[in-house]
């Protein structure tokens, strides 16, 4: 009978635990999602708009959506900005309804909805519509007066519905002064006061191909790239004249050509005259004329030494598996072995022995040129490569030699040059002195 009972109990428990969680726990989190519903301006998700109409005193502007991307239709037709018409649609789908005024006979200039800043309409992908007017906001600033138009009754809804919508032409239009994705461009020339630089990708790495050839800095050709794909248009030239030599367009001072994609698409910008602080600009592939802010102008007006790697060698320290360098009295050889340990090979009394990786590499991969000589004759005397101070060979595990040779020295500097290029280095001649190891120094304590 005890157990009977206490059966019992355990089941009245559980019946009491069942009915908590799914009543109280779960029945209410479903209660909450119902009431929310309800609180809902309208009952649409932002992927279900498909245009919104907009209409702000006199003006009238249309957006269409296209897939992922927004088309301004009204007043012109050109591309929308994407975060700005998305903004809306959010805001639009999303408002909820503070409270309502219900009043016998509403004074709707007192709600500032006898003429609304705003007139909003949606249309759905079902070709449902959807209206609200937006009137004054209230004295906290952060509500607005609203009404659906055919009711009689006052909305109070967030103001931030009225601050998405509330936008004028340049706002509501797609800013960016010249469009592509960098990861595909392949080529990039820049023609700046007479003088063309052109650079191709390699991974990601860039090559100058004109006026000489050398490696291009990443870092600063990336942040060229970078500041064009960001570029925002400061203004809209209205009404643009034809001749694009009232611009300065006709003879732009400066044009960027970027080869897209593997079929080498061309886009084209073109910057023309100053105007104040600002230029000038045109997409060649877009009618549109318009301003850039002088900071673009300045980035694209290029300096040959900034764009070019200065580092007289590049390589990944875990794929070179041999080091010899020679000074004139002294022959240094170091190896990795398969257990992936650096050892000296040379001089001879210290062979096998394992070393401090880092200290055999640092002098070579932080070596760079302050000066580069392009296009030099590397026999001439003056350079001193005949009789260098110094030479340094690298072999890789695919067994590829790279060399750096050191020559004379001028004033505080050396020159270098590598075995795979024409242009000379000036390096600090401190390199001289941290290439003259001390073996003590490396080995592992």
């Amino acid at each position: 009978m005890k157990w009977r009972n206490l059966g019992i109990v355990a089941a009245l428990f559980l019946i009491l635990g069942a009915y908590v969680y799914y009543y109280e726990i779960k029945g209410e989190k479903k209660r909450e999602e119902a009431s929310e519903k309800e609180k809902k301006l309208f009952q649409f998700e932002q992927k279900d708009v498909a245009s919104i109409t907009i209409k702000t005193g006199n003006n009238e502007f249309a957006l269409q959506k296209d897939k992922d991307t927004w088309k301004l239709t009204k007043p012109i037709e050109t591309k929308a900005d994407k975060s700005t018409a998305d903004s809306i649609a959010i805001d639009l789908a999303s408002a909820k309804i503070d409270r309502n005024i219900d009043e016998q006979n509403i004074d709707w200039k007192k709600y500032g909805l006898d003429s609304p800043a705003v007139k909003l309409s949606a249309k759905l992908n079902d070709g449902k519509s959807y209206d609200i007017e937006l009137g004054e906001k209230d004295f906290t600033d952060f509500s607005v007066f609203a009404r659906i138009p055919g009711q009689n009754k006052v909305l109070v809804l967030p103001s931030s519905l009225l601050t998405s919508a509330n936008k004028k032409l340049f706002e509501l239009r797609d800013k960016t002064v010249i469009e592509f994705q960098r990861d595909q461009i392949k080529e990039m020339s820049i023609e700046v006061k007479g003088k063309e630089y052109s650079f191709e990708k390699n991974g990601e790495d860039w090559m100058i191909k004109k006026p000489f050839q050398s490696r291009g800095d990443r870092s600063e050709i990336g942040s060229i790239v970078s500041d064009l794909e960001l570029a925002k248009v400061e203004e809209f030239v209205q009404s643009p004249e034809t001749n694009l030599k009232i611009y300065g367009l006709e003879k732009p001072g400066i044009r960027v050509n970027l080869l897209l994609g593997d079929n080498r698409a061309r886009k084209t910008l073109l910057v023309g005259k100053k105007v104040d602080s600002v230029y000038y600009a045109k997409d060649e592939s877009r009618a549109s004329l318009f301003k850039i802010k002088e900071d673009l102008y300045k980035k694209l007006s290029l300096d040959p030494q900034k764009v070019r790697d200065k580092k007289v060698l590049r390589f990944e320290r875990g794929d070179i598996h041999q080091i010899d360098i020679k000074l004139q009295d002294k022959t240094f050889a170091f190896s990795k072995g398969s257990d992936e340990k650096w050892k000296i090979v040379k001089p001879d009394g210290y062979k096998d022995k394992p070393i401090i990786e880092y200290k055999i590499f640092w002098p070579i991969e932080d070596l760079e040129g302050k000066e580069l000589i392009d296009n030099a004759n590397l026999r001439d005397p003056q350079y001193g490569f005949s009789q260098p101070l110094a030479e340094i060979k690298l072999v890789d595990k695919n067994k590829k030699i790279n060399e750096i040779v050191l020559g004379k020295l001028n004033k505080d500097k050396v020159y270098a040059k590598t075995n795979d290029g024409m242009t000379i280095y000036k390096v600090d001649k401190k390199v001289l002195d941290d290439l003259n190891f001390k073996i003590e120094d490396l080995l592992e304590k």
